[in-house]
């Protein structure tokens, strides 16, 4: 992050104590007030950090957004944003989901890594590859505490924890054969094909997305433990989904799936 900051003058308790309150109480709103609102995409991290703290949240990971070469590029941040994986929405396969509202969630079949070994901020930066231990299948269900995630800025939305609500971590994946699940992938809801993998520049390099959290760690001051989660970003076209319904993708002769039940 480029963002420069005087931490003397913001203060992210209030952004979010606005927003721990509404992961508890499930009811989004249209934005922070002004007077409480990050600036900068350092002043959205310090309000993510907080409002981390502020749930009592134990993470077990991170997700990245908007990592494509044309969300980088749109974005005007320069490269992927993250947000914590939360231990208790972190699901296995066939897992039986409940939104904590009736808004529509986001779905996106994902490549997550697993962390071989401690990555510490002052380390000696290595390629990403290096890092990775395992490589899995994984949906990330997005769901803001904002009415619309892409109106309220970039910085916000990294304080919102970059709107994630859950994870559903699948199958071991040889790294060999990625380019085979891209090519094969189809997700399904209730038996029929909903989308196929994303193509040209929507397409999200998962190590460049890896290479982007270790950056942000490094200029956070953070740790990245080993046996984390991160979850890189989506390799198939977002779909927004209202209902409920049994979600199942399809790859490589693989398959990962889990229900999302009526609120």
């Amino acid at each position: 992050m480029s963002d420069t900051f005087d931490s003397d003058t913001f203060d992210p308790r209030p952004a979010a104590e606005l927003l721990r309150d509404a992961y508890r109480d499930g009811r989004p709103f249209a934005e922070l007030p002004e007077a409480v609102r990050p600036r900068t995409m350092a002043e959205g991290y310090d309000v993510q950090d907080r409002l981390l703290a502020a749930l009592g949240a134990e993470s077990v990971g991170w997700k990245l957004a908007i990592g494509s070469h044309k969300g980088k590029r749109s974005s005007g941040v320069g490269r992927s944003i993250a947000g914590r994986v939360l231990k208790d929405h972190l699901h296995a396969d066939g897992a039986a989901l409940r939104m904590p509202h009736a808004g529509a969630v986001t779905i996106e079949f994902e490549i997550a890594y697993r962390i071989a070994r401690d990555v510490a901020p002052d380390a000696p930066v290595v390629p990403a590859a290096d890092i990775v231990g395992e490589t899995c299948a994984a949906f990330e269900l997005v769901l803001s505490r904002f009415f619309d995630r892409r109106a309220v800025g970039w910085p916000s939305f990294a304080a919102d924890n970059s709107a994630f609500q859950a994870l559903v971590l699948g199958p071991a994946i040889p790294a060999a054969d990625l380019a085979e699940v891209a090519r094969s992938l189809v997700v399904e809801v209730d038996g029929t094909e909903r989308v196929r993998a994303v193509t040209g520049d929507d397409v999200t390099d998962p190590l460049a997305a890896l290479t982007d959290l270790m950056a942000v760690a490094r200029e956070r001051g953070m740790t990245l433990p080993a046996g984390s989660i991160v979850s890189t970003g989506t390799l198939s076209v977002p779909f927004d989904l209202a209902g409920p319904g049994r979600i199942t993708a399809r790859f490589a002769g693989r398959s990962l799936g889990f229900t999302l039940l009526p609120v």
